[in-house]
């Protein structure tokens, strides 16, 4: 049965064998089974701008362009790891850049998607690095710089992230209090978000009405893919 897909933090790189092969039997899969595919930011694990593009990334620029050859529609949405893909990157995989938030239409309902960093509100480092990665100056200055140096600074960022273990679970997650009234205010009742790699389903109230909040899966191990079909409607699947 074919089916919207979403997707998120793959966190692609070179150094990741495992992923990238993930990766490649879900685009198998995904040529098979989908009719759109939305991905939801942090799709490589770092990105210093169009001008680095290598083989490597156009290998994958390749793959998502085979998907949008074939009439699959793929929607890319910046995450904080890959905020730099700019319009080269994207004229090559054929993919159309979204804004976050952006209001799906899903059967007769309408779901907001996100990265879903913005929602976590108590990791107050996070919000200052997000405010100014999102910052247009910043990011045009920034691949003003020599594109060795860009990569350094990339590579230093990776491996902090990587060995960073000072912040709690509860810092990093979303704040429930914030995702509520998000919804609130689009008129929501359904939101599909990754970055806290903690996939599944939750669910709120608010004034009697139920709210869903489905987070994605990150790929480091055995990924869950979310999808949606008129039968079954939201659901995850594993490939």
């Amino acid at each position: 049965m074919s089916k919207v897909v979403f997707i998120s933090d793959l966190h692609l790189h070179p150094a990741e064998q495992n992923i990238q092969d993930r990766f490649n039997i879900f685009i198998e899969w995904a040529k098979q089974s989908a009719t759109q595919l939305y991905i939801l930011g942090d799709f490589f694990h770092a990105w210093i701008g169009d001008d680095g593009l290598d083989e490597w990334s156009l290998t994958i620029a390749n793959q998502i362009r085979s998907l949008v050859d074939k009439g699959i529609p793929v929607f890319y949405m910046h995450g904080n790891r890959d905020f730099l893909i700019g319009k080269k990157f994207s004229r090559l995989a054929g993919w159309k850049l979204l804004t976050e938030p952006t209001l799906l239409e899903l059967g007769s309902e309408k779901v907001l998607l996100a990265h879903g960093d913005a929602y976590c509100t108590k990791d107050k480092d996070h919000q200052r690095f997000r405010i100014l990665t999102r910052n247009r100056i910043f990011c045009s200055l920034f691949v003003c710089l020599p594109l060795k140096l860009r990569k350094k600074l990339v590579d230093q960022v990776r491996q902090h992230s990587m060995s960073n273990t000072s912040k709690t679970l509860e810092q990093m997650d979303v704040v429930a209090e914030t995702v509520i009234k998000v919804m609130k205010d689009h008129k929501i009742n359904t939101l599909i978000h990754g970055h806290t790699h903690k996939s599944g389903l939750t669910n709120y109230e608010l004034n009697g009405v139920k709210l869903q909040r489905y987070v994605l899966s990150d790929w480091d191990d055995n990924p869950q893919i979310l999808c949606y079909d008129n039968t079954m409607g939201l659901h995850f699947t594993q490939l």
